[in-house]
């Protein structure tokens, strides 16, 4: 009997150990499976696993998304966040949102740990409004994302109205463009139908454009013809913008003329130097514009030497429209080659927002809103440079010179000026042909006409 005894106490022993395992082997599974807020993994303190459900502390996630547990026990849990309300009854089984939605819930829905509520990922992603994903890689919450429904836009004499529609509201900010007149407003946890919006304005707008900056955050960048002031009206789900427009500003041109003082440049075989053939053409065209409504700079108007990030800044200072620097070429193993060639600037922008910081002395991480927005308008100001070159090179046509093209690099003088930039290259200095043209005035007269030209029809100037 004894023996019988101890042999049923021993295969209890190995029910008991056998039990004992699967459990904590079902524990440990279940505990595994991360909890992730807005793709960033909570920590693993803030998430209990209990009969097969995995619980999330509520406090630790509401706080994530700026809303407060004013009242926490076993009877009453209040969350709050602006007018925002939720009352969350445990014992009674009950919920209410904003006095408008009210249901039950199931017992298994929550649980108290230490004296704070920790509920199912169904019940926590009702309550707070999120959006839940649950796969065999973990189980995420994102903000239910905003709707860009509209972009409507109302131009008056002296006012346009731009109305954003949103289908629930969502924090935003609005910031100037450095680049050009306008404002960009960055919609945080929102997104674009279609992941696009475009429309052009003949008007006091030039262009509305709405697009995705990352999955949950929405820029919107209204580009001006003239400068405006704005202000910025938050309604229910609306983003209204006034534009008051100021006298309109004549566009500012700077004419860079490249090299100077000690620096002379390439130099022709009859001694001709680069740098007081940019001079002249740069100073040639500043006359033929001056009937013109515009304002034309030159970075130098005499034969001094400035280096390269001075004149950029020098533009800059002028809030320029247009930078376009003087050059010319030089291939002296063929002195048969002539033609112009037009640069823009490109750039990677990892690399890009390295230079910046460190030229203009910012910290990567404590300027990094700064660092993005430079990045960005640099980014915005491509494709008006490549416009501006590609009315160049018709120009050069027109004229009879050979165009070389309109090709993308990264030279020093364009990376930082805000506005759109060119380097343009007039002709090689190393033919004899074109040093001779040079040297008589003709192409001096030739190329600011090129120049001018091109700036009367890239901002449709009148006399």
């Amino acid at each position: 009997m004894v023996y019988e005894k101890s042999k049923v106490i021993g295969l209890n022993l190995k029910v008991v150990v056998i039990f004992l395992i699967l459990t904590l082997f079902s524990t440990v599974a279940l505990s595994a499976l991360p909890v992730y807020v807005q793709w960033r993994e909570l920590d693993p303190k803030n998430v209990r696993v209990e009969n097969d459900i995995t619980y999330i502390q509520l406090k630790e996630v509401a706080g994530k998304f700026g809303k407060v547990i004013d009242v926490e026990n076993e009877a009453l849990v209040l969350i709050k966040h602006d007018k925002w309300k939720v009352f969350l009854f445990p014992k009674s089984g009950m919920c209410v949102i904003n006095n408008l939605e009210s249901f039950n819930i199931q017992e298994t829905d929550a649980r108290f740990y230490d004296g704070s509520i920790f509920l199912s990922p169904q019940l926590l992603a009702k309550i707070l409004d999120l959006e839940l994903i649950v796969s065999s890689k973990g189980i995420y919450f994102n903000r239910s994302l905003s709707k860009v429904q509209s972009i409507k836009t109302i131009i008056q004499k002296s006012l346009v109205r731009t109305i954003i529609e949103l289908s629930e509201d969502a924090e935003s900010e609005i910031s100037p463009l450095v680049s050009t007149y306008g404002y960009l407003i960055k919609i945080f946890g929102a997104a674009v139908p279609e992941t696009f919006y475009y429309e052009e304005f003949n008007d006091k707008i030039k262009y509305i454009k709405a697009y995705h900056y990352s999955e949950t955050e929405v820029w919107v960048k209204i580009v001006l013809n003239y400068k405006a002031q704005v202000n910025k009206i938050i309604e229910d789900k609306r983003i209204v913008l006034d534009f008051t427009f100021e006298e309109v500003d004549e566009p500012v041109v700077v004419i860079d003329a490249g090299h100077g003082g000690y620096d002379p440049g390439t130099v022709g075989f009859s001694k001709l130097y680069e740098k007081d053939v940019a001079l002249a053409v740069a100073q040639k065209a500043k006359e033929l514009l001056k009937e013109y409504s515009i304002d034309v700079k030159l970075i130098r108007e005499d034969d001094t030497y400035i280096d390269l990030h001075k004149r950029a800044t020098m533009s800059n200072d002028f809030e320029a429209d247009l930078f376009i620097s003087v050059h010319l070429n030089s291939f002296p193993d063929d002195r048969t080659v002539r033609g112009s060639e037009v640069y823009y600037f490109d750039f990677s922008k990892t690399d890009y927002a390295r230079k910046i910081a460190w030229r203009e002395n910012l910290d990567q991480k404590k300027d990094k809103q700064l660092i993005e927005t430079w990045v960005h308008d640099k980014e915005s100001s491509i494709s008006a440079s490549k416009k501006f070159g590609e009315v160049l090179e018709s120009n050069l046509k027109l004229k009879g010179i050979k165009s070389r093209g309109v090709s993308p690099a990264e030279f020093a003088v364009l990376a930082y000026t805000r506005s759109p930039a060119v380097l343009f290259e007039l002709e090689f200095l190393s033919n004899n042909v074109v040093e001779e043209n040079f040297k008589n005035s003709k192409y001096t007269k030739l190329f600011a006409e090129i120049i001018a030209d091109s700036v009367i029809k890239y901002f449709d100037l009148k006399k």
